[in-house]
């Protein structure tokens, strides 16, 4: 317990990779670090998602104008891959990386097919929780965890649907396996994902709050 709070105290950047090595699966805020971690100032970021955007956003800077973009307070999901292409081949040497919730990747996913077709390099993220994360932990605040509703996502291989339509894939369970993910998906020339399994909480809200 004392280790834990000792753990909450420190700035993100002063935690140990040992320690986040420890962990069997990353929680939102370790991925978050490991995209901070690998990205420079010559990375285009696209957020695609709720929650986990709302989390990464609060971690990972912007290092230079133009280098951010998101659904907006509206919360438009699936604009990841159509942003992404649009930028990629806008600045064809430049890394795009995409970094998706599970919900949002299944709205409109298939567009990797576009990606590889135009031979367009984009390489995405999914923090895969199996579930729609901001409207999971509201229902199970109020109502409680026996009546939430539509809310669970399938545990899916995001990868192996990229994989099938000709790009590169990569799966990983604990944080060590992302940042050398990271650098196989940008090193194999191709549009890739990686499907990274994060930690399913379902307590109080995460990256965004609730009036």
């Amino acid at each position: 317990m004392v280790f834990l709070f000792i753990v909450f105290l420190l700035p993100m950047r002063a935690l140990p990779r040992l320690i986040r090595c420890q962990l069997i699966r990353a929680t939102p805020l370790v991925f978050a670090v490991e995209i901070r971690d690998f990205i420079d100032e010559d990375t285009i970021l696209i957020g695609d998602g709720g929650d986990i955007v709302a989390q990464v956003s609060k971690v990972v800077p912007v290092l230079k104008e133009n280098c951010w973009m998101d659904p907006g307070p509206l919360g438009t999901l699936g604009v990841g891959m159509p942003f992404a292409l649009a930028a990629q081949h806008t600045f064809p040497d430049r890394r795009v990386l995409i970094i998706y919730g599970d919900g949002a990747f299944g709205l409109n996913g298939f567009e990797y097919d576009t990606a590889i077709r135009f031979n367009l390099p984009i390489v995405g993220i999914v923090g895969n929780d199996s579930a729609w994360g901001q409207m999971l932990r509201p229902q199970v605040g109020i109502y409680g965890a026996e009546r939430k509703v539509a809310v669970d996502l399938a545990d899916t291989r995001y990868d192996k649907v990229v994989e099938a339509l000709g790009g590169h894939g990569e799966y990983c369970e604990k944080p060590e396996e992302i940042r050398p993910a990271l650098e196989r998906s940008f090193a194999s020339g191709k549009p890739a994902l990686i499907n990274v399994k994060i930690r399913k909480d379902e307590g109080a809200p995460k990256g965004s709050t609730y009036v």
